[in-house]
This record gives C-alpha cells, structure tokens and sequence, in this order.
C-alpha cells in the first residue's frame, strides 16, 4: 500500500499553495517549510529529466519564475 501510494503525484507547490512566490518565505517557516522538505522535494529530487518535463506538463507551472526556481534550485 505504502509503495503504491509513494507513486502518486504530488501536487505541486503553486497548486498547494497558490498565490506564493517560489522565494516566498513561508517556504522557510511554518507548515510550507514542512511540508516542502518532507513531501515536495523528496518527491521532486527523485524524478529524472523526462520525468519532470512530464510533471511540469501535467502540472504547468504559472509563471517562468516558477519553472527556472523549480528546475535551477530546487534540483
């Protein structure tokens, strides 16, 4: 169960909490913070190259701030 569930997409920052910058600081404080390092990153972190241009397909993100953040800094 828990392996299936671990496939599951992970919703997506802009998604879990709209209207925040990619260099917002609750992203640094708080239920964001944690909920970025325990659920988001990790989940991101282990996606390959076409993995993640499939995810940012399924789940575009809003703006280019959001894309160039993601994909330089929190690879």
């Amino acid at each position: 169960m828990n392996r299936q569930i671990s496939k599951l997409p992970v919703r997506p920052p802009w998604v879990e909490y709209p209207g925040n910058d990619p260099w917002w600081g609750g992203w640094r404080q708080g239920e964001s913070e944690e909920w970025l390092r325990t659920v988001f990153l990790p989940f991101w972190q282990r996606l390959g190259p076409e993995e993640r241009d499939s995810y940012l397909t399924r789940w575009p993100p809003p703006d280019e701030n959001w894309r160039s953040y993601l994909t330089e800094n929190w690879t």
